[in-house]
């Protein structure tokens, strides 16, 4: 079973090595303009981002009977409008949709930063919990990761939830207990879909997952698998 996975503001296939190196069939779908695509134009769209996407994501569809979508932060809002254009092509739905350190996809941001110049928007990122703790350690890669940053927070200001038919699976939902998101905003992640949608939290911030990776290991593993971890 393959674990097909999206990255947060900023993040490329390699913020999940702690996973995909660790699990089996865990992948890691890249944004353009980042990663082994640094080459190609960023996007700062969220529809634009889907539709690159997508294709790569059917064609790993394609060599597997049964997969898990998963997404941190812009990456849970990636995965879940995937899991979205893949139900309404009628093609074969994931198994479950994992998502965390996002709010109910829903609500509006309060707060646009994108179009702030590049320090005060940095240091914005940065109080909002937007930037993991090692990176923070390297001041002289702002130049480097600011218009990558921009890009995709662009996109995230940008989206307009529009409502639609309701997903068909399961989803875990996963978020820190100091990231700053309220038990309500997690709540609205019950509206989104026919099945049963698990909430769960977890000590740590924004980047919870890399403080519980080996929760997160055992997790995945326990899915892909198909041995039953209570996480709740």
């Amino acid at each position: 079973m393959k674990i097909i996975a999206f990255t947060f503001a900023g993040g490329s296939r390699y913020s999940f090595q702690m996973f995909s190196k660790k699990i089996s069939h865990f992948i890691v779908e890249e944004y353009p303009g980042r990663g082994l695509r640094i080459k190609e134009k960023m996007l700062t769209e969220i529809d634009m981002i889907i539709e690159d996407l997508l294709p790569k994501v059917i064609k790993e569809i394609e060599t597997t009977k049964e997969y898990i979508i998963y997404g941190h932060s812009m990456g849970a809002l990636i995965g879940f409008l995937i899991c979205h254009r893949l139900q309404e092509l009628e093609i074969k739905s994931p198994l479950k949709l994992v998502v965390s350190g996002r709010n109910d996809p829903s609500l509006k941001r309060d707060k646009k930063i994108a179009d702030l110049p590049n320090i005060q928007f940095w240091e914005e990122v940065i109080k909002i919990g937007g930037i993991p703790d090692e990176l923070k350690k390297h001041p002289e890669l702002i130049d480097f990761y600011v218009p990558i940053l921009k890009a995709d927070f662009k996109a995230i200001e940008d989206y307009h939830y529009e409502k639609s038919e309701k997903l068909k699976v399961p989803i875990d939902v996963f978020y820190g207990k100091s990231e700053g998101i309220s038990e309500n905003e997690i709540e609205g992640w019950k509206n989104h879909s026919t099945e049963k949608v698990v909430l769960n939290s977890l000590e740590g911030n924004h980047f919870f997952i890399y403080d519980n990776e080996s929760f997160f290991v055992n997790y995945f593993e326990s899915l892909t698998t198909n041995i039953h971890i209570p996480i709740n």
